[in-house]
């Protein structure tokens, strides 16, 4: 084999390589196939000219040959291209679900009009009462909610999502769209009823959700903006999901009975056109899972973590709580929410008084004894990203859609003493959802080890046959056991003695643990409020976080609002 044919054949094999590699990428991964694409058409251009070369320089012939070439890739790519996406990825591309700039879901219209007369499955709670399900009318299928005649539909819309001929699907309907139609798990079934010209049926959910507990933590968070998330530890089950402002998904159920379905579709088109202007405040969005906000000293948790981890450069139990704290001389200084707080800690003091009395400037000391390279360690324990670490999707909840919590935005932020000091106490750059919070409550609960959240625990055919089950799946060990029960003890000191104790008065004879959270946000704005939660402390069955925007003090709105959604866990197991 001579250079040139050697030449042809390498080109000709890398360029395969890039088409194999490029064609498989998911749906999200579409700029990695382009760019694979691109890459490949010289490639290819070279190994066929090489191919088809001869000893003429200048002829018609030759110029001819080399312009068909150029045709023949160029038909080449855009055959690849089509062969991706209507046969390799047809199916992902039909179904796929992204998020617009709000944070609210979209999904294509086209399956969801093919399904309109498909009995879509169920949507069930823990204890099996249906929250959503289809009846026939006449050759078509619409979309119930049994769960209205019970509790407030707004209440579980960003969970089970919506089902519309005009606007697609969200929440669990577009995520598990695939199994509530049937498309997935019962192809046999869905075979047949073609064939026999009968109704396809969907398959069923039945999710981890305890439908009281999520009526009771919503009725508890009221008409304010903000949300509620409950879990169990060990297993990392959610037993409430609350985001408020919601939306009645029946506003958006086409209801093919109707006699004038102009009208029926104008009647969509306006409830949903309501749900779009500024002050709806943005229904669509699943405050939980979506919602990007600071933490505040909720966050002293993570770093109180990193501190005991790192005791050697932590010093845990050597801290001072000084009115003002200057990491930087060309910034400004570092001070504590509330004035005196040395006289409730003690001067020197230890991390569980700081932790109780949510002293900032002790934990921007314990920042800046970590440094940036252990603050990051210690965040990304918990899922707490940077933006070099970014994933294309997050997975920390695959049933819902979900925001990766940020640690910062800006490269080379956390080199900066205050900036580093700042994310100490919850403030700086950071960026987290108010579930990955119940999941750092939730890890210290479980003796550090963080689970995979999760809402559906079963699949099933309509015939009651299992089609997929959830077991509990360990993420990683966040923290040695050690630090988990240190971090329950000072926990429990937030909720016995420092800036949370009002509480434990919402679950008499319960232990509990906790930590506020009041989070700078917007200069001049009413700080949100946060709380986070675990209980009882001897066997934590519940972790929760609240947070209700713009809503005040943590320790004070915050623990009320946790200590009432403790009270419905225990009260509706």
């Amino acid at each position: 084999m001579n250079m040139r044919s050697g030449l042809a054949v390498i080109s000709m094999i890398g360029a395969i390589g890039l088409i194999t590699y490029g064609i498989f990428q998911p749906v999200e991964g579409e700029v990695r196939w382009l760019l694979c694409l691109w890459a490949s058409a010289p490639l290819f251009g070279l190994a066929a000219y090489l191919a088809t070369r001869t000893g003429e320089t200048r002829s018609l012939s030759r110029n001819l040959t080399n312009l068909g070439l150029v045709f023949l890739v160029g038909f080449g790519l855009i055959s690849l291209q089509l062969l991706r996406q209507q046969f390799v990825r047809a199916s992902a591309i039909a179904m796929h679900v992204v998020q617009d700039e709000e944070g609210q879901a979209i999904s294509n219209i086209r399956p969801v009009l093919a399904s309109q007369k498909v009995l879509r499955g169920e949507i069930r709670d823990m204890r099996g009462s249906v929250l959503v399900q289809s009846e026939p009318v006449g050759n078509a299928a619409r979309r119930v909610y049994p769960l209205a005649d019970r509790y407030d539909p707004r209440a579980f819309s960003n969970i089970v999502g919506f089902f519309s001929t005009r606007y697609g699907q969200s929440g669990l309907e577009a995520t598990y769209n695939a199994y509530l139609s049937g498309e997935r798990g019962n192809e046999w079934q869905r075979l047949r009823d073609s064939l026999l010209s009968e109704t396809p049926r969907g398959n069923h959910l039945t999710l981890t959700l305890n439908a009281d507990l999520q009526a009771e933590a919503a009725a508890a968070l009221g008409g304010r903006t903000g949300s509620v998330v409950v879990l169990d530890p060990s297993t990392g089950a959610i037993r409430a999901l609350v985001s408020n402002p919601g939306f009645d998904p029946r506003g958006l159920s086409f209801n093919p009975g109707v006699a004038d379905r102009e009208a029926e579709n104008e009647r969509i088109t306006q409830y949903w056109q309501e749900m779009q202007v500024e002050s709806a405040g943005q229904p669509l969005l699943n405050r939980a899972t979506q919602g990007l906000y600071p933490p505040g000293s909720v966050f002293k948790t993570v770093t109180a973590v990193g501190v005991l981890e790192h005791s050697g450069v932590g010093q845990p139990e050597t801290i001072t709580c000084p009115e003002t704290y200057l990491p930087d001389p060309n910034a400004p200084a570092i001070v504590n929410a509330v004035g005196g707080l040395a006289t409730r800690t003690g001067d020197p003091s230890d991390l569980e008084r700081v932790y109780a009395f949510s002293c900032n400037t002790a934990f921007a000391q314990y920042a800046t004894r970590l440094g940036a390279e252990r603050m990051v360690e210690t965040a990304g324990r918990f899922d707490i990203g940077t933006p070099q670490r970014m994933t294309t999707t997050y997975r920390g909840l695959s049933d819902l859609l979900a925001n990766q919590s940020l640690l910062y935005r800006d490269a080379g932020f956390l080199n900066q003493p205050r900036a580093l000091a700042d994310t100490g106490y919850g403030q700086g750059q950071l960026l987290v959802t108010p579930l990955q919070m119940a999941m750092v409550a939730a890890a210290i609960a479980n003796d550090g080890i963080m689970m995979q959240p999760y809402l559906v625990q079963t699949v099933k055919r309509p015939d009651g046959g299992l089609i997929l089950t959830h077991s509990p799946q360990r993420i990683r060990r966040t923290m040695s056991s050690a630090t988990a029960q240190t971090m329950l003890n000072n926990m429990s000191a937030v909720a016995r003695y420092g800036f949370g104790q009002s509480i434990s008065s919402f679950v008499p004879g319960i232990a509990v643990g906790g930590k506020s959270g009041t989070a700078e946000h917007v200069e001049g704005a009413v700080p949100h409020a946060w709380f986070i939660a675990v209980a009882p402390l001897d066997a934590p069955r519940y972790a929760v976080a609240v947070m209700v925007e713009r809503g005040g003090e943590g320790s004070s709105v915050g623990a009320e609002l946790a200590g009432r959604v403790l009270a419905a866990a225990f009260a509706t197991e």
